[in-house]
């Protein structure tokens, strides 16, 4: 196998072992066993078995945001009613990435001792960010905010995202539906209009010509 390859078939390896088995409970035996390659192939790629599981966890977040972020959306709509169309399968598909979500918590407590994995984590929001806002802009109502907004609104969606699955990690049943979100989201988008419409009653009625008019 190529280099190129193990190094792929490893990273491939702990995105499924994590799921599977967890952080703590995945070996370094293990891992080189599902890559078809030896031990000594874990540290030569990634330098520790740390190393590799947190490489994996980030990777795997990249592509199960891309997943939830390539929902078809109406290119025209407001960026509240695409928020309102990504919201149920962002939702429905919370528990499939929850094993990854407590990988990805333990390794935020160590990178408070390691300058390293601090680095790493915080670039990998940057670019959760960067995907985020190439997704806004792809719309036609998102490609006309300012960059700053865009970013805004990117980093309002990781917000979310992370809190329904701290909160779902307590109490599953406490958070709401993909619907309910959506619900929401359509709710605040029609609140909007109605706020940005012209009101016919507050008008101020036409002026009446007087005697010297």
């Amino acid at each position: 196998m190529a280099s190129a390859d193990t190094k792929t078939a490893l990273l491939d390896a702990a995105k499924q072992l994590v799921g599977e088995r967890g952080y703590a409970a995945t070996s370094v035996r293990e891992l080189a066993a599902a890559a078809g390659t030896n031990i000594a192939a874990v540290n030569y790629h990634f330098g520790s078995r740390e190393k590799l599981l947190n490489r994996a966890v980030l990777e795997y977040f990249l592509e199960w945001s891309d997943r939830v972020t390539e929902v078809d959306v109406d290119p025209d709509a407001e960026p509240l009613a695409q928020l309102a169309a990504r919201a149920r399968a962002m939702v429905d598909d919370l528990p499939a990435a929850q094993p990854a979500f407590v990988v990805f918590l333990e390794a935020l407590l160590q990178a408070r001792r390691s300058p390293e994995l601090h680095r790493q984590l915080s670039e990998h929001y940057a670019e959760q960010r960067r995907r985020a806002m190439r997704s806004i802009a792809a719309s036609n109502s998102g490609r006309d905010l300012p960059p700053r907004f865009q970013e805004v609104l990117a980093s309002y969606i990781l917000a979310v995202v992370d809190g329904l699955q701290l909160q779902a990690l307590l109490d599953p049943q406490a958070i709401p539906t993909g619907e309910e979100l959506a619900v929401l989201y359509e709710g605040l988008a029609a609140s909007a209009r109605a706020d940005s419409a012209p009101n016919p009653g507050s008008a101020s009625p036409p002026r009446q010509p007087g005697p010297g008019s």
